[in-house]
């Protein structure tokens, strides 16, 4: 009987830790990828064109200024941010992690965080040989 239970336990706990586990190649990705967001602050622009037979001139004044505030949990840390709100966004079946990265970034751009941290989980689903994944986004004050 003891086992049997025994057994039994570690079965569901190993079933549970399964589901949040993730391989560290694709949260690699998602680092990687979240790094590379940027956000263009707009600043005044300028665009004159002139034509004439020959030639096109395009002449463009204005600034690129390139913010990232993807951190790791470690950097949070380490400058001592405080946590904010926090930001669940689930796969449906058969979603792959690029359209999971691209509906974080739509979240990103739409609540514009200070600092922000994704952790992604995937869980096997069923006998169909897709995963399902989930990212959790904190948002650091």
């Amino acid at each position: 009987m003891k086992k049997t239970a025994l057994t039994l336990l570690i079965i569901a706990t190993s079933g549970a830790a399964m589901a949040q586990n993730t391989s560290s190649m694709e949260q690699q990705k998602v680092n990687n990828d979240m790094l590379q967001l940027v956000d263009v602050q707009q600043e005044a622009a300028l665009v004159m064109v002139e034509e004439t037979s020959d030639y096109v001139t395009i002449d463009y004044i204005g600034q690129w200024v390139e913010v990232n505030n993807y951190i790791t949990h470690k950097e949070a840390k380490q400058r001592q941010l405080q946590k904010g709100s926090k930001k669940y966004i689930y796969s449906q079946t058969g979603e792959t992690l690029e359209s999971i990265e691209q509906r974080i970034a739509e979240h990103i751009q739409a609540d514009q965080p200070r600092y922000f941290s994704v952790d992604i989980y995937r869980n096997y689903h069923g006998d169909s040989g897709d995963f399902n994944y989930l990212a959790r986004v904190i948002e650091y004050i």
